[in-house]
């Protein structure tokens, strides 16, 4: 990979244990421990239709999007990552208008009262430059900013293809190794 001039980060997943929330919500805790290897549709995996799963979690507001716990990875990745180049927090919103104000709040919380460094939107692909890294750990947002030049790393989680990865930061870390 050659030296990134800016790195992109996305938060749910990656960050924040989104999963965890939206199992807990749904009461389905037990998911955790035996997730199907590779498998992103959570409302598959719950065996509940979307509108269900995202009412849900749209009922709870931003206080959702604000309580999710940090990764005990989350602070050591964030600083190991701002040593190679500035980071930017790029995540996609619900369709939930609170979702925005409930992930600004929780960037806000956990990264510093006056943190701003962060992108809204679903179409990372457009942030792709060849000195452009996007970590995140949606197999479909890897494969978009890779396909608009961007270079990219999937974080390993148990629903995507590099769920047979366990240490997360190394590998984070091993990829962004610089070649001369």
């Amino acid at each position: 990979m050659t030296k990134p001039r800016h790195i992109f980060v996305d938060l749910d997943g990656v960050l924040a244990d989104f999963v965890r929330a939206a199992l807990t919500l749904h009461n389905r805790d037990e998911l955790l421990d035996c997730w199907p290897a590779g498998e992103w549709n959570m409302s598959k995996v719950l065996d509940i239709s979307r509108g269900k799963f995202w009412s849900a979690i749209d009922r709870q507001g931003g206080a959702f999007w604000e309580s999710l716990e940090v990764y005990p990875w989350t602070f050591e990745m964030l600083d190991r990552l701002r040593a190679i180049a500035p980071i930017t927090i790029a995540t996609s919103p619900s369709l939930d208008p609170s979702c925005l104000a409930g992930k600004v709040r929780w960037m806000q919380r956990h990264l510093g009262g006056s943190f701003r460094d962060f992108l809204i939107g679903p179409s990372k692909h457009l942030l792709a430059k060849p000195d452009v890294v996007l970590i995140d750990d949606r197999d479909s947002n890897i494969d978009a900013f890779r396909k608009h030049g961007g270079q990219a790393v999937l974080f390993p989680q148990p629903w995507n293809t590099n769920h047979h990865i366990d240490d997360r930061l190394t590998y984070v870390l091993s990829q962004l190794s610089v070649e001369d």
